[in-house]
């Protein structure tokens, strides 16, 4: 498809507003990006969150109602309203959930030369995929040439999905920032017992393909998610910690080596 910024202007970076219902619609690509990491992951997930929703970049009855499946699903506050602590649950943090020190993931343009969280979080989301040859290691939060490889190496793909207008530069803006949240699902915080969500789910996927998860598709960060994350960190001679952070999304994607624009659902290892 075209890029989020023309089909569904105008551009809000995901997470930047609270989105509820109103009288006049609340419309723009942080909506679309929300109905579409919901779909994928309603398509993705063993559990029922209820039907898929139209991406429309239109926040209406469909969406907030798929927004309070994710809250009561989760545990959160079921208020229809995406704010911060639904933002977390698809991986995104902001305002008191900003994570690995700021700023806010999508908040400013990214370039070469850049340091800061994130950075990091940027790294952290090329690193679950083919991109982690290109990154080298885990995520710094330093912008080098490396970074820059990868941005390119994952905006030449997008590209090669039928993302239209982009530009394979390696600088990271409005149009690489919605690839990278429709894109990549982890990365964009450490995930450990009691935090849960979208994020969590990727990674089940991954170890369930791996053969170091034999649980559900549920998101859940419980036992069972903690056993495969800290065999699979034993098996690729890391700290065992049962923490999934910068060095095992690393290490993750070393394990899969397959573009970022390809649905959970059709994954091959």
């Amino acid at each position: 498809m075209a890029r989020f910024e023309d089909l569904f202007a105008p551009y809000f970076p995901f997470g930047s507003r609270n989105l509820k219902l109103s009288a006049v619609p609340r419309k723009g690509t942080d909506v679309a990006v929300l109905q579409s990491i919901f779909n994928v992951m309603r398509d993705t997930m063993e559990v029922d969150l209820g039907a898929p929703i139209a991406i429309d970049g239109i926040y209406g009855s469909a969406t907030a109602g798929a927004v309070r499946r994710v809250q009561s699903y989760f545990g959160l506050s079921v208020d229809g309203i995406a704010g911060p602590q639904t933002y977390f649950a698809f991986g995104q943090g902001v305002k008191g959930n900003v994570t690995y020190g700021g700023p806010t993931f999508g908040n400013r343009t990214l370039s070469q030369g850049m340091t800061g969280g994130d950075v990091k979080v940027l790294q952290n989301r090329l690193n679950c995929f083919r991109y982690s040859v290109l990154l080298g290691g885990a995520a710094d939060g330093i912008f080098g040439s490396r970074t820059a490889g990868a941005v390119q190496a994952f905006q030449a793909d997008a590209v090669a999905n039928g993302d239209t207008g982009l530009a394979a530069d390696g600088v990271v803006g409005p149009a690489t920032f919605d690839a990278l949240w429709i894109y990549t699902y982890a990365g964009g915080r450490g995930l450990f017992s009691g935090r849960n969500g979208f994020d969590v789910v990727f990674v089940q996927v991954i170890l369930r393909a791996l053969a170091y998860y034999t649980g559900k598709l549920d998101g859940i960060y419980g036992p069972k998610t903690i056993m495969a994350v800290k065999d699979f960190q034993d098996s690729e001679h890391i700290a065992v910690d049962g923490v999934a952070g910068p060095q095992t999304f690393y290490r993750i994607g070393l394990r899969n080596q397959n573009p970022a624009p390809k649905p959970l659902e059709t994954v091959q290892f």
